[in-house]
């Protein structure tokens, strides 16, 4: 297991003072270095299929390696190992922040945008993307990634200042560095409308799609405009395995050379790997729960959430989807972060009391569905919560689904799923800090991604406050604060932080962030002759 290090003294490290992007390119990146081209094939398992890479209206994934391939950013995660950290990206030739609260940037002169069918010029990138760009994000569905943005002044063609409305340390790692940090066409995405759906339809950057093939593939080819130091592998198709167990098969056939793998797989494969494979573990930033819909008719009566809360048994369901492999969740916040809760009111189950709340809402046959992505590991969990249900007297439906309808489920935008919404299984992962979890839960978030349908004023008072608090014990109790908060809402059972793991072929060197995502393709590289 990767160590995790997220300390506020390496924070303040990485978003103190000012950092030129001329050295990164002058140095180790330098186009003419050993940094050699290989035409041999990259075969990377996409988990899902595509259905935005628009950065303030995608689920959030593979949307983001995208992004890295063939749009702009002004920052990107260091290649860094164990420790969260980032540096200026390629497209900019200086990064400052100032304060607290201001950071300023140049841009490159010169760096073009392409039309993704034509392959005709649509302008050039400038200071009006990043402020559009910027800007949108905070009428997005993303749009607490930029909650602490003012505006994005245009001091030149090239040029300008990111202005905050308060300080907020970790604005580097997750919203600069973020696939929501992408740069985006004005020009293009003005033209479609104001947002898009699908695959973006311009480039700028070191790829450009070469095929889409909607629910199977995608296919990258390199830019032939672009300047800045060549992705290492010119040939990257990502092909579409939904299910973590047949990409684990689909590498032994020699048919992907990279892959996440099944939580459960960790272990086995760790200690026996594929030939030629190498099996690595990092600390995730991912959280599984259960929630629970509370305008549901049949869950309004908190006594009934709590008794399910009292009913499931979450060692069993940990050891009985995923093989034991992953942490214990009492909220929400990972290991390793600031708000990590480490205990909560149910860490026992007690069918006693369930029973006991059950009656006194006069819930006794209750029928309910719990849906769930149509994988391995979340039907074991799901067949788990439900035997433990029946044992108090609550019928469940166990309802699988693709991914992709299942991602609509409580979003009212895509239609009226959410109010036939009982019960689900979830996951989320996000960027390495405590407001990027909870950001999820907050009032505006209601009919979006806070499919639960509470709010709490008390809840977004503290998240407001934790944005700006660089003082770590405060940050601390005020994540854990906003746990209890959802904790007493009855409308989750917190599950477990899985770690991630990742398996490749030993001829590919990939680039790999502390919590296991492959988000930075265009710096891979094989080690291999053959290459």
């Amino acid at each position: 297991m990767s160590k995790f290090n997220l300390s506020r003294r390496r924070l303040m490290q990485t978003t103190a003072g000012s950092v030129a992007a001329a050295g990164f390119v002058d140095g180790l990146l330098d186009p003419s270095s050993a940094w050699a081209q290989s035409s041999k094939q990259l075969r990377v398992r996409s988990n899902r299929a595509i259905v935005s890479t628009d950065p303030g209206y995608m689920v959030g994934g593979f949307e983001m390696v995208l992004q890295y391939a063939c749009l702009a950013r002004l920052a990107k995660y260091t290649r860094s190992g164990e420790e969260w950290a980032w540096e200026p990206s390629e497209f900019v030739t200086s990064l400052e922040q100032v304060d607290a609260q201001t950071i300023t940037f140049e841009l490159k002169s010169g760096i073009m945008w392409y039309d993704g069918t034509t392959h005709e010029e649509i302008g050039e990138l400038n200071a009006e993307d990043v402020k559009f760009s910027l800007e949108r994000m905070g009428e997005s569905e993303w749009k607490d990634k930029a909650v602490a943005l003012d505006n994005v002044e245009v001091t030149g063609t090239h040029s300008g200042t990111i202005h905050l409305n308060q300080p907020f340390a970790p604005i580097w790692l997750t919203w600069i560095c973020d696939g929501t940090g992408t740069i985006l066409s004005k020009v293009a995405v003005e033209a479609a409308g104001g947002k898009y759906d699908g695959m973006f339809n311009f480039y700028c950057g070191y790829y450009r799609v070469k095929e889409w093939v909607q629910k199977q593939s995608y296919t990258l080819e390199p830019n032939p405009n672009w300047t800045g130091t060549p992705p290492g592998i010119a040939d990257v198709k990502f092909i579409i395995i939904d299910d973590e167990k047949t990409a684990e098969i689909a590498f032994e056939a020699d048919e992907i050379d990279i892959t996440h793998i099944a939580v459960d797989a960790i272990p086995r494969l760790t200690e026996s790997p594929p030939e030629q494979a190498v099996v690595k573990a990092y600390s995730g930033t991912q959280w599984y729960w259960m929630g629970m819909n509370t305008d549901h008719p049949n869950l309004q009566d908190i006594r009934v959430r709590q008794a399910i809360q009292h009913a499931i048994d979450v060692d069993t369901v940990i050891q009985g989807a995923w093989a034991g492999v992953g942490t214990r969740a009492h909220g929400i916040v990972p290991p390793g972060l600031v708000g990590h809760r480490t205990e909560g009111k149910f860490s026992a189950p007690d069918p006693d009391k369930a029973r006991e709340l059950i009656a006194e809402a006069g819930a006794e046959g209750t029928k309910l569905t719990l849906k769930t992505i149509n994988l391995a590991d979340r039907m074991a969990a799901a067949q788990i919560i439900q035997a433990n249900l029946a044992d108090v007297g609550l019928e469940v439906e166990v309802v699988p689904l693709d991914a992709g309808p299942f991602w609509n489920l409580g979003l009212e935008s895509e239609g009226e799923d959410w109010k036939d919404l009982e019960l689900w299984i979830m996951s989320y992962l996000d960027s390495p800090d405590p407001s990027q979890m909870t950001q999820w839960y907050i009032s505006d978030q209601v009919g979006v991604w806070n499919w639960e349908r509470w709010s709490d004023p008390e809840f977004d008072e503290l998240f407001a406050a934790g944005l700006g608090e660089t003082d770590e014990g405060k940050r601390h109790d005020i994540y854990v604060r906003m746990q209890e908060i959802m904790e007493d809402t009855g409308a989750y059972v917190f599950l477990m932080f899985p770690p991630n793991g990742v398996m490749y072929r030993d001829t590919l060197d990939p680039v790999i962030t502390p919590n296991g995502y492959i988000w930075q393709i265009p710096e891979f590289k094989w080690n291999d002759e053959s290459a």
